[in-house]
């Protein structure tokens, strides 16, 4: 084989289709081809079930092909069966840690983490299905799962802080959202032809996927950046391929196909099933078709008998297949291009046109008469199933929209790595199972409480980045890799929890703590927290969702009603002033009295550390003259008067306030001018005290004895003096 020369094979569910093709001019030329068709169920829907018998096939294929060719064929070019794609439509947010401007390792991280979160929710669909492929043993079968390459992702939106844009790289917001399609490729489908590629002694040198294949060779240059719908119809199968702005964006599969319309005509006129595949074939062509029953029977079919045996079976495939375009892109596309088989057969192009709201003229059905720039035939098949292999091979010599299929070391584990571009760091990450949360660990939980009825936040962790290295050299996720390269991924730590004590949410100006001495005792007075109604030292743990409640000591008044754990306003220091005898005095009118250095205090000072006071409690808050003729040394006597114990004061006072004359009881206003008089206590006086008058009748006939002997009224008493009164007749 020269390196003018490439070798397609199309492994196909029915037939396996070689050629040898060559550049000629401006386009190609088929040199030679060679066509098998499989002799048992070797394969079903596209994929390899056994691979020896399609080796066997294979080999057919590549010995023919020698022999017409003298070349020894050592390379080929495959392309894997779109039927197999699986797309997954997921949505994924990241809340950054603040708002700023969005970064391209921003944006990788998120559509990264969105793709893997597509690769769960596939492979939980398929969880508890496995397939025996014989002759074909997987490393992962023992999973019970398929497993899948991803080849591929389309962005259908991105959203910022819940507004919907057209790209997120370089705008500036905090909640980061895409909704994209990703297509994954199982794993058995390449690993089932690279083993038959193996047995037959060839080595792969291109491997693309039918779809892409197919579109390059039938999708014309001017309509590569149109919305596009191409349709193979096959034999099992009807495979889709959406394109857009000249990528794939999409795949799907309809499980129906030419094969149900052949089992309908096998059905209906009692003919086998190669009589009723060749009565199908050959209805675009014969009016009138002559064949043999099952019972042996020569008979007539009627082309417009068997159309309207088949209606029902087209119009499900075409619904279907309707139905599958609107699923993966949303609207009717610009035009619907056909190919496959089945695509031939009458009535199709119309029925489908109905169902999916596009004229007929924007519905296309592509056959090799229609590349221009390919010359040559393959025999042995229907033109419309030569496109395949051909694109294949013309995608193999242009090296456009190539698959790339090379082995990666991934911490240590070789990875084998399927792309539709060039590879990258995120696409090994990706194939090697790594958790893209792992990129960007999410920061700690965060702590909230309630400050004083002020929301307070201490945050968590931010945790650390992933490191990434590239055969030993750090490395971004969008790094090209390359075939033996091998890359190690560290995962970026967590962050941890917040954790906070009740000091780490008051502000520093409100923290607080003296020494106060009061009446020689010490105490210690300071900022008092609450944590949900109960006492706290500021060493102590936050609790999340805590209420806290404090309160800081600023001024006397408030470290002396946290020592003595009484409200603050009963401490006032209060006085009144007033005049004595024509001196100004002052007196507290409050519960207690506090002193420093024998001066009482202004309450409202600045605490000090170190301040030394005296406090003294105050029975009454109010001052009566009594009160103030006691302070003044005024005492009380007791004495017996008529044998009965009676107490009086040692002194007799008139008191005047402002002018006008009071009893003792009389309570002290501020600003009062008081005047007082007093005489010792003598007889007269305990008369006067008690409010007992004395008449000059009673005075003459009224004998005073003290202490047993006669006075008169002006006698002095004292403590503990007997005064009787005795009336003569």
């Amino acid at each position: 084989m020269t390196e003018e020369i490439t070798f397609a094979l199309d492994i196909g569910t029915r037939t396996i289709v070689g050629i040898l093709i060559k550049e000629k001019g401006n386009g190609y030329q088929i040199i030679h081809s060679a066509v098998r068709e499989h002799q048992t169920r070797a394969m079903l829907d596209g994929q390899i079930h056994n691979v020896a018998r399609v080796a066997e096939a294979v080999a057919e294929v590549k010995r023919e092909l020698e022999e017409k060719s003298g070349l020894t064929l050592k390379n080929v070019a495959i392309a894997a069966a779109g039927r197999a794609l699986k797309t997954v439509t997921q949505s994924h947010n990241i809340e950054l840690e603040r708002s700023r401007y969005i970064e391209e390792d921003d944006l990788k991280t998120l559509e990264l983490k969105t793709i893997q979160k597509a690769q769960g929710q596939l492979n939980n669909n398929q969880q508890g299905s496995s397939v025996d492929y014989q002759g074909l043993e997987s490393k992962k079968k023992q999973k019970n799962t398929v497993d899948y390459h991803f080849v591929g992702y389309t962005v259908r939106k991105y959203k910022l802080d819940g507004m919907e844009l057209g790209h997120l790289l370089g705008q500036r917001g905090k909640n980061m959202e895409v909704e994209l399609v990703a297509t994954f490729l199982p794993r058995i489908v390449i690993d089932s032809l690279l083993s038959v590629i193996n047995r037959v002694g060839l080595e792969v040198e291109h491997l693309t996927l039918e779809p892409i294949a197919a579109s390059h060779v039938v999708i014309p240059e001017a309509m590569s950046n149109f919305n596009l719908a191409l349709v193979d119809i096959g034999a099992g199968t009807s495979d889709i391929a959406i394109t857009k702005s000249g990528s794939i964006s999409g795949y799907a599969m309809v499980p129906i196909a030419g094969d149900e319309i052949t089992e309908v005509i096998s059905e209906k006129f009692l003919i086998d099933y190669n009589n009723a595949e060749r009565v199908k074939c050959n209805l675009s062509e014969d009016n009138v078709l002559e064949v043999k029953t099952i019972l042996g029977e020569n008979i007539e079919i009627n082309k417009d008998e068997v159309l309207a045996a088949i209606e029902d079976q087209l119009e499900l495939l075409s619904s279907s297949i309707a139905e599958s375009i609107l699923e993966i892109n949303s609207n009717p596309p610009q035009a619907v291009i056909f190919i496959g088989g089945g695509s031939l057969t009458p009535g199709l192009k119309e029925k489908f046109a109905e169902k999916i709201d596009i004229i007929e003229s924007r519905i296309g059905i592509r056959k090799r008469e229609d590349l221009e720039n390919i010359e040559g035939e393959v025999e042995g098949v229907n033109t419309t199933q030569t496109l395949t292999p051909l694109g294949i091979a013309v995608t193999t010599r242009e090296t456009q929209s190539k698959a790339v299929f090379i082995e990666v070391g991934v911490n240590g584990d070789r990875i084998n790595l399927l792309t539709l571009s060039q590879p990258t760091v995120a696409d090994s990450l990706l194939a090697a199972d790594i958790e893209m949360e792992q990129l960007t660990p999410r920061p700690g939980m965060g702590i909230t409480a309630t400050v004083n009825g002020e929301l307070k936040t201490v945050k968590g962790e931010m945790g650390s980045a992933a490191k990434i290295l590239l055969n030993q050299e750090a490395a971004k996720l969008k790094a090209r890799v390359n075939n033996g390269d091998n890359i190690t991924f560290k995962a970026g730590r967590p962050g941890r929890n917040a954790e906070a004590q009740i000091k780490d949410i008051i502000p520093e100006e409100d923290l607080c703590s003296y020494q106060i001495y009061l009446n020689g005792s010490e105490n210690r007075v300071g900022t008092r927290v609450f944590q949900n109604g109960k006492l706290v030292n500021l060493e102590a743990d936050l609790v999340d969702g805590a209420e806290i409640k404090y309160t800081v000591p600023r001024t006397l008044r408030d470290a002396l009603a946290q020592i003595m754990e009484v409200p603050a306003a009963s401490f006032k220091n209060e006085s009144i002033k007033y005049t004595f005898n024509g001196r100004e005095e002052e007196t507290v009118s409050s519960n207690y009295l506090i002193t420093a250095e024998g001066q009482k205090i202004d309450l409202n000072q600045p605490l000090e550390e170190g301040l030394e006071l005296q406090i003294e409690e105050q029975q009454e808050n109010s001052l009566t003259i009594r009160d103030l003729l006691q302070k003044k040394g005024n005492q009380e006597i007791d004495f017996y008067f008529n044998g009965s114990e009676l107490t009086v004061p040692d002194q007799i006072w008139e008191v005047e306030v402002n002018e006008e004359k009071v009893d003792l009881d009389y309570t002290i206003q501020a600003g009062d001018q008081i005047k007082a008089f007093s005489r010792t206590l003598t007889a007269a006086g305990v008369f006067d005290y008690i409010n007992y008058g004395i008449s000059d009748n009673l005075q003459q006939k009224m004998q005073l004895i003290l202490n047993g002997e006669p006075v008169n009224l002006s006698a002095k008493i004292n403590q503990g003096d007997k005064l009787k009164v005795r009336l003569n007749a």
